[in-house]
């Protein structure tokens, strides 16, 4: 048996010993001795065993010795036993053990680890974080749920990815390739300017050739360049992602593809976490998601779609940005049926039950784009960070562009994401995760300390993403 399933038998044994279980009848050889321990549980549920298969025992008729048990005998062992510890749970979520739920969590992460990485159907996906911490299924890490929320502490910030995938030899990192999500297809290493050169003739035009001392050869762009950077994206969505049609008008923004691959990774650790009770596959399109600002490059929901085949409603606010993300869209027969954009000027939603400012504009930025009877496993954004035009291109040394729309609103960031927080308490439910890029770490701190004093908020997470040079922070 793995330490996790020692664990959890060490666990049972000692939540029965309070019930005063007798052991004296208890086998000794571990698997066995887990079996039993799991059929007294299950005793003190009232299951009847009378029509049950008699038990077998270790010896010349059973079917493998002790300690010989297949990957798959294990594995059926470890659900069996959290089968046992959920109905423990459900029965008394507020009065269970900490350290029930606890092992719980650690057979979960441990059975979901032993599945093929094709998959990542994870099993009893029966919990909402928007009811008490007695809700069944990949429950948050212990100390998430607490009555009296502990403030200005960081809580972890993503979940292992073993728990999502199998494990895999280490592999050769890109440069600074352990800032990346380990899931990123760019985490291996960079990719190669010569070979994308060569096959896409657009960018080959704008790749230069360097010489170090050693006379070795170095290919790359000039990353000050706008047309630049917009045909290395169009080779990495063709390349990497299948997308065949991707065009952006000049000078919308031009996001750096890598940087956001890791904010859909970061959402696929959130939703192992935590997502709506209908959700069973982390794959699919049972899991919608709210891009808000989706911009000309509709970039996020052009990867989660296709590496991930989620659907998405993507919201925007200029004339532009609609027409070219919707162009998108429709020219890639991969996610044309994935992905639906909105107008959020006459689309409207919910925006009538939205307060009003003074200039008679509307006080939401979530309400507008919404159905009042949709709801959304996760909303994401990447909002305006700055107040001006002239403040954002502060910054020679990249070329990203970036219309005045797309980069910069009346107060900035932080008026745009205390707005959004706003109406993530007004909406509740509909979204199961409301996350957001902010761009300086004061907003940030803001935005948790916002998240942290509201008692309907059951859960904060964070994410740092990194960009060569530039960090983002995620919030959720």
């Amino acid at each position: 048996l793995d330490a996790a399933l020692q664990r959890v038998a060490w666990g049972t044994e000692q939540l029965l010993a309070k019930h005063s279980v007798d052991f004296s009848d208890a086998p000794t050889p571990p698997e066995e001795r887990q079996a039993w321990v799991t059929e007294q549980l299950l005793l003190k549920q009232g299951v009847d065993f009378s029509d049950a298969p008699p038990a077998r025992r270790s010896g010349a008729n059973s079917i493998s010795a002790p300690g010989a048990c297949c990957d798959d005998d294990e594995t059926s062992q470890k659900k069996d036993a959290l089968a046992s510890l959920e109905a423990l749970i459900e029965t008394d979520p507020e009065g269970v053990d900490p350290e029930v739920r606890s092992t719980a969590d650690e057979l979960r992460a441990s059975i979901v680890s032993s599945e093929p990485s094709s998959s990542l159907v994870i099993p009893s996906a029966r919990v909402d974080i928007a009811r008490p911490p007695g809700g069944i299924g990949p429950a948050l890490p212990p100390g998430s749920f607490s009555t009296k929320r502990k403030r200005g502490v960081d809580e972890v910030d993503r979940v292992d990815d073993a728990s999502l995938v199998t494990t895999h030899p280490p592999i050769r990192r890109a440069k600074d390739g352990e800032k990346m999500h380990p899931r990123n297809v760019f985490a291996n290493g960079n990719p190669c300017f010569k070979k994308l050169a060569a096959l896409y003739p657009a960018l080959a035009e704008h790749v230069v050739v360097t010489t170090d001392g050693h006379k070795t050869q170095k290919y790359s762009i000039d990353f000050t360049n706008w047309d630049s950077t917009v045909e290395l994206n169009r080779a990495l969505l063709t390349e990497f992602y299948g997308i065949k049609h991707w065009h952006l008008p000049k000078p919308h923004l031009c996001p750096p593809i890598a940087n956001r691959a890791n904010y859909i990774h970061w959402l696929e650790d959130l939703l192992f976490l935590s997502r709506p009770s209908h959700v069973l596959n982390l794959k699919g399109p049972e899991v919608k998601g709210l891009d808000v600002g989706v911009g000309a490059s509709v970039v996020y929901p052009i990867i989660g779609a296709a590496v991930n085949g989620w659907r998405f409603v993507g919201v925007d606010i200029t004339d532009a940005a609609v027409a070219s993300a919707a162009a998108n869209v429709s020219g890639n027969e991969k996610i044309k049926n994935l992905v639906e954009i909105r107008d959020a000027r006459s689309f409207r939603g919910m925006a009538p039950f939205a307060p009003i400012e003074k200039n008679n504009k509307t006080a939401s930025v979530l309400l507008p784009a919404i159905k009042p009877d949709e709801t959304f496993a996760f909303s994401m954004c990447n909002p305006p960070f700055f107040e001006s035009l002239s403040e954002a291109y502060q910054n020679p040394g990249t070329d990203f562009g970036g219309t005045c729309a797309e980069v910069s609103c009346p107060g900035g960031e932080e008026n745009f994401v205390t707005t959004m927080f706003n109406d993530s308490v007004a909406l509740g439910d509909t979204i199961h995760w409301f996350t957001t890029m902010c761009g300086k770490k004061d907003t940030t701190k803001m935005l948790k300390k916002l998240l942290h004093g509201e008692k309907k908020v059951t859960a904060v997470r964070s994410e740092t993403f990194y960009q060569g040079k530039t960090t983002r922070w995620g919030v959720a």
